[in-house]
């Protein structure tokens, strides 16, 4: 049996690595040899807790401050750390205690990324697990299941075989950090040109539409196919919606009438992405409305599952009740 003090401090680091969070933990050094055996732990974790363990490294897993729970499979030999803001480029996948892989980056987009948000929950969160990997680092993380998929993504409803407790085993591979203002002065003109392009489509696009439009200041489009009666949702109600989502060259990548299942959300609680929150406030139940979707107020530069980056969706929605 190996013995290790492994202990998670700030003490002598870099400004880089002290700049966004204060709980970023010291990088362990295992003898390559120990890999597969048995070692004693002595823990010392930022918030002063020592805890003892042993085990094999590769089952070892860390805490920071705020209860994320860590561990290295390899250091890379940067000490820069993303901020809030900026955007970094990684693979992963993560999976259920059992190890069936729910998501895989490699499957979407092999230069995944995205922009670093702040902590969406308390208690170890996925914008804090991102900004303790440097580049080349590669960790996995133990994050709750229910609170990634309900606060971080958003999500209403929960498979039924995440169970209250479960966690999410992430496993990150950081390939590249970009700083977000550095980010937007690369990627201006790339934007200029898809707003550009996209404006030009949709005012052509709007021509074959006779119905009632209305342009709201972000720039959502509302065609009133049929007015309801019903009130007008605002933030903090729950309401029902049948939608059917596509592009704008006719394609259709998602439904609720063919699932048979409506959507529900809380308005203003950022439960489905903000164009949808922004319509159902300009609707009264029992409006049956189309939408055309600018790409900046669906996933932006992004791509997520069927939806390319850039791209200009237009949904069919009818909205049920509100409550």
């Amino acid at each position: 049996m190996i013995f290790i003090s492994a202990i998670s401090c700030n003490n002598g680091k870099s400004t880089d690595k002290t700049q966004n969070n204060d709980t970023i933990p010291d990088k362990p050094e295992y003898n390559q040899d120990s890999a597969s055996e048995d070692v004693a732990i002595l823990m010392i974790n930022p918030d002063g807790e020592t805890e003892y363990v042993v085990g094999n490294t590769n089952n070892i897993y860390r805490k920071t401050k705020s209860g994320l729970e860590f561990k290295y499979i390899e250091s890379g030999k940067t000490q820069t750390y993303p901020k809030v803001g900026d955007v970094v480029y990684f693979d992963m996948t993560y999976a259920t205690a059992n190890d069936s892989v729910v998501f895989d980056t490699k499957l979407i987009d092999p230069n995944f990324k995205m922009r670093i948000t702040p902590p969406s929950h308390a208690g170890g969160c996925f914008e804090e697990a991102l900004m303790m990997m440097s580049v080349g680092d590669s960790m996995a993380f133990k994050i709750d299941a229910k609170n990634f998929l309900q606060i971080t993504q958003g999500k209403v409803f929960v498979p039924s075989y995440v169970k209250e407790g479960d966690k999410f085993i992430f496993r990150i591979k950081m390939k590249k950090l970009v700083d977000g203002s550095d980010y937007a002065i690369q990627n201006a003109e790339t934007y200029k040109y898809y707003i550009d392009q996209e404006n030009s489509l949709i005012e052509r696009y709007a021509l074959e539409i006779d119905y009632p439009r209305k342009t709201t200041k972000s720039g959502l489009n509302i065609f009133t196919i049929s007015k309801g009666a019903g009130k007008k949702p605002v933030d903090g109600n729950l309401v029902t919606i049948d939608y059917t989502a596509g592009f704008i060259d006719g394609s259709v990548f998602d439904s609720t009438i063919e699932r048979n299942k409506p959507f529900r959300f809380v308005v203003g609680k950022e439960e489905a992405i903000e164009c949808l929150d922004e319509a159902v406030k300009a609707m009264n139940v029992g409006d049956h409305c189309l939408l055309i979707i600018p790409f900046r107020l669906a996933y932006g530069e992004e791509k997520n599952g069927v939806v390319a980056p850039f791209s200009t969706l237009v949904f069919e929605v009818e909205l049920l009740s509100a409550e």
